[in-house]
């Protein structure tokens, strides 16, 4: 939903001209921005630059039992003022840093990490420090290859691997913590200071500066840059609390590609924005904006911020995750193709980061989100096609909608509804001129096993006949003005507006009562829902008309007294996690929630899914939303996808059939458009449009084993659904900036959607000295160990997709109306081989709803392919049970001690059979195909390309014919030759 303004813009605008930059601040209208990046300037042209921040090796304090000690630190610019530093080693050997001001005039704002980790992390008892006279030192790692250096004067942190630094804090002085200080203090600490003589070179170096500006000015600069207030547009900032930024630089001395720190329209691998030759100027900006028709290559700041970076080298992968809740600048500095700097610049917080050795991706992945957690294991039918548009404009509209789908034999799960539901805005008021008939229709629609997602944004109507507004006034929990305690008004969808502050405890049971289908008599609750609709959370930036930003005043109080420009970025996630917990609190037992959110931060991965925001139908925004949702993915949230179609504009047919290409291979997989676009549900396509996007939403239902296997995988290891080339080879150099194709999780799926008009063909890169299948046609390409680009056919109705030799994939190819009618549909396997002759995959099934998965009540399968001796031409396929081989692994956060082959769901679905297996790239024909009982099997062979052949073409096939076999048993074929 875009900004009242937003609505007479013409939606076919190019972005460029579309995107109103002027709402939103550069670095240098952005007075700390403008801090950091002139005291990088400084110490960049001073070669006798030092930090003045140093610890006190007096007051070093080891734990006695913990990997961990805490010191003080010294600023030799402000000698009065105290700095505690706290460094720790966690189990897992994730190092995290704290500084904080200590007995100031005020507390710094020091609560983002506990909104973004799971638990308090705990700390190694086998690592032991090593204090010298100028550092402590700690080694640690399966052969101590892994060192951590603090070094006390200046104050800088190192982690190394086998000597190689890794990552470096403060390694070029830019740390700066502005402490907390008064107008008056300023002043008089400056009286009695002589001016600087005249004609004085202030350039030469850092002495010269402290000689010319007593104490502070070499560091902090001569003026106090918007101190004490800002002002942007007609909005004034009037700052009470002063200047309290925090400067920092962290650097990777090792690493030439840096990604993650989303969300940004831009490449994966992240390009540079100071230095020679830098791609952009601005700094990636991380503040939650509702910035509308957004350009599609840009630094700007959006929806989300996830401060956490990788960077990524042939030898190692390590990681920071910067915990902070505030505006935040980065600057990409790359002084070498070796070598990456960053400086990140926030406008309030305390320093609290954590550093991921790593060494590998998978290590990173699995470090980052022991801290925030993993992906939530969705429902299952949340990973169909969902049906979107602003707006279904009444009950009869949505009854028509799914007629025509079902009349053009297209799957569909969900149906949506934007905010013209709601009577005057008022979110869960249905407007019963429209809607007269709201649980009918829903119950229509779950009729086929299929849900509804209705719109709540955070803005509540001020009227005292709005019942959610009002027990929020008479709770007290809505954000306050500067004063700490006038309910804050502005202006959105609903006119004059109040936002819940749920930073205050007291919203958290009152917000998650609204959702009660069947509630207490004496509050109000959504009575007119059903348990089977879900939520779709918009405009949580927060977003605001009349606000700085199109966002809130930094000066707004919210619970415990914090400016809202301490948590800004945390806000959203606040609201995802609450309404998400108000769905799965609606029944007892308790069905997995579905939530989309637009903002996000470290952490919003737990709660549901995001999209990218509102982007417009252009071949650029299709393009860039691809890297931005394999951004997300590294960035530990996998559940992303962008709107098909683009938000805004009217797609000609070419470039609409393209973009469903797109959401099917993306993990969220939603159609959505603008309210003044024509309407463009694919049933309304002509041919032979309609039957291509018939035959993607197949392709997508059929593949559904392949991503719910996925999420599984992700929800227990954080390894992103969406994996480019950097995660899934890692030390192929020619991969790691490849941002245009990728892998879908352990599956051995490779695709490249086609983004670009007119596009006959594409160009795809093969990783390693292996084969790859062509998905649809089963030719094989041969990659190189160095990497080896291949020019595939591209025209409309094909998609650049392929099999990685080595992989086993399951797929459901009946077609049914949606993904819950699939559940007892039979599976076919696709064995691909690698040039060796072997091949695996996994299933993960379970009732895709409920929490019964966490006690056991699943199926998880390995399908292994391998020789069935050495010199052999023929091959043994095997079904195993890793429920039973790995319980302890099988459940995000539930550590099973035993797994029980006959629980009910493995039961429920004993009759669930295979109904084929295709091989591809055997040697030769097989003589004989059996089971391991001695049954001969129906088979077919059509002679093609080995595997194990150095030659490309059309691969061998052999197709075995309804083997009769269950899904859910131990069983094996042998194929002779």
């Amino acid at each position: 939903m875009r900004s009242l303004s937003t609505l007479l813009v013409l939606a076919a605008l190019p972005a460029a001209l579309a995107v109103k930059t002027h709402d939103f601040k550069t670095c240098a209208q952005a007075g700390f921005c403008r801090r950091g990046r002139a005291l990088a300037e400084r110490a960049a042209g001073s070669q006798a630059w030092n930090s003045p921040y140093s610890l006190e090796a007096s007051t070093l304090a080891l734990s006695p039992d913990q990997a961990s000690f805490t010191a003080a630190v010294k600023s030799s610019i402000y000698p009065e003022v105290n700095f505690g530093l706290d460094v720790r080693i966690h189990d897992d050997g994730v190092v995290r840093v704290r500084m904080d001001e200590i007995g100031g005039i005020r507390k710094r704002y020091d609560e983002a990490a506990s909104w973004a980790l799971l638990e308090e992390p705990p700390i190694s008892n086998s690592v032991q420090w090593t204090v010298a006279k100028d550092s402590a030192r700690a080694k640690y790692g399966a052969k101590n290859e892994v060192e951590v250096v603090v070094n006390f004067a200046p104050l800088k942190v190192t982690l190394l691997r086998n000597g190689k630094e890794q990552v470096v804090l403060n390694g070029r002085g830019l740390l700066h913590m502005e402490h907390y200080r008064t107008k008056e203090s300023v002043a008089k600490s400056k009286e009695g200071l002589p001016p600087p003589e005249e004609g004085l070179d202030t350039d030469d170096n850092q002495v010269v500066l402290a000689q010319t500006h007593p104490r502070t000015a070499w560091f902090e600069g001569e003026e106090e840059d918007g101190w004490w207030e800002e002002t942007f547009n007609s909005f004034t900032d009037t700052k009470p609390r002063g200047p309290e930024s925090l400067s920092l630089d962290i650097d990777f001395p090792n690493h030439g590609h840096v990604y993650g720190i989303p969300q940004h329209a831009t490449r994966l691998s992240l390009p540079t924005t100071i230095g020679e030759d830098a791609y952009y100027s601005e700094p990636y900006r991380l503040y939650n904006a509702d910035v509308f028709e957004y350009l599609a290559d840009s630094t700007m700041s959006l929806y989300g911020s996830i401060p956490f970076m990788q960077a990524h080298s042939t030898e190692s992968t390590v990681g920071i995750f910067n915990a902070i809740g505030s505006e935040t600048w980065v600057d990409v500095g790359r002084p070498t193709p070796k070598k990456t700097t960053t400086h990140w610049i926030s406008e309030t917080g305390i320093l609290d980061v954590f550093i991921l050795p790593g060494p590998t991706p998978a290590d990173v992945f699995a470090q980052y989100t022991r801290l925030t957690g993993t992906p939530a294991l969705p429902a299952q039918w949340a990973l169909g096609y969902h049906q979107c548009r602003w707006n279904y404009i009444s009950s009869d509209d949505v009854r028509s909608v799914q007629k025509r789908f079902d009349e053009e034999d297209m799957p569909v799960d969900v149906f949506w509804l934007d905010i013209e539901y709601a009577e005057e805005h008022k979110y869960f008021m249905w407007d019963h001129k429209l809607f007269p008939d709201p649980v009918d229709m829903i119950k229509d629609v779950e009729a086929i096993e299929r849900k509804m997602v209705v719109i709540v944004d955070p803005h509540l109507k001020r009227t005292n006949d709005y019942p959610v507004y009002k027990e929020a006034t008479e709770l007290d929990v809505l954000v306050k003005q500067k004063d700490g305690s006038t309910d804050y008004e502005g202006w959105c969808w609903s006119g004059s507006s109040a936002w819940v502050d749920f930073f205050n405890p007291k919203s958290w049971d009152w917000w998650k009562g609204l959702f009660k289908v069947d509630g207490p008599n004496d509050k109000w609750h959504w009575s007119e829902s059903t348990v089977s609709t879900y939520i779709w959370n918009d405009m949580n930036e927060p977003a605001i008309f009349n606000g700085p930003e199109i966002s809130m005043p930094r000066e707004n109080i919210h619970y415990g007294g914090w400016e809202h420009r301490d948590l800004h970025n945390i806000n959203g996630m606040l609201f995802h996690n609450l309404t998400s917990q108000a769905v799965k609190s609606r029944t007892d037992p308790p069905k997995r929630p579905f939530v989309l959110t637009r903002s996000f931060y470290a952490g919003s991965q737990r709660f549901g899914a995001m999209w990218t925001g509102d982007n417009l139908g252009t071949w650029e925004h299709m393009a860039v939303g691809v890297k931005m949702v394999l951004a997300n993915n590294i960035a530990g949230f996998s559940f992303a996808g962008s709107d098909v179609g683009g938000f805004f504009g009217n797609p000609e047919p070419e470039m609409l059939v393209r973009w469903y290409a797109v959401g099917a291979f993306s993990p969220f997989f939603r159609a959505h458009a603008h309210i003044d676009t024509k309407r463009r549900e694919p049933y309304l396509l002509d041919e032979p449009y309609k039957t291509i996007v018939r035959d993607i939403l197949r392709l997508r239902y059929s593949m559904l084993p392949v991503w719910y296997t996925a999420f599984r995988e992700a929800s227990v290891t954080g390894l992103p659904v969406l994996r480019p080339h950097y995660v899934a080879v890692p030390q192929d150099e020619g991969g790691f900036a490849i941002d245009d194709q990728y892998f879908v999780g352990s599956s051995g799926i490779l695709v490249k959607p086609v983004t670009r008009k007119s596009a006959k063909e594409e160009t795809v890169y093969l990783p390693e000295d292996q084969v790859y299948y062509d998905y649809f046609t089963q030719h094989a390409y041969r990659g190189a160990a160095k990497g080896k680009n291949i020019t595939v056919a591209a025209d409309l109705h094909q998609i650049p997709l392929f099999v990685r030799g080595g992989s086993i994939v399951p797929t459901r190819e009946r077609h049914r109306r949606s993904a819950p009618l699939m559940k007892r549909d039979p599976f076919t396997l696709r064995v691909a081989l690698d040039k060796d002759g072997h091949a695996r995959g996994e299933l993960y099934l379970d009732d895709g709803e409920t929490y019964s998965h966490e006690a056991g009540q699943f199926v998880w399968r390995e399908f292994v392919a391998e020789k069935p001796a050495k010199k052999s031409k023929g091959v043994k396929i095997s079904n195993k049970n890793l429920g039973a081989q790995k319980p302890a692994e099988a459940v995000d956060h539930v550590a099973l001690a035993t797994y029980d082959i006959a629980n009910d769901f493995a039961r429920s679905i004993a009759d669930v059979r295979v109904e084929k297996i295709v091989v591809l790239g055997l040697p030769t024909k097989p003589s004989s195909v059996t089971t391991d009982g001695g049954k001969a099997l129906q088979w077919s062979y059509t002679p093609g390309v080995a595997a194990s052949d150095s030659k490309e073409g059309t691969a061998s096939i052999l197709v075995i014919k309804d083997p009769k076999l269950s899904i859910t048993g131990d069983w094996n074929i042998e194929v002779q030759a």
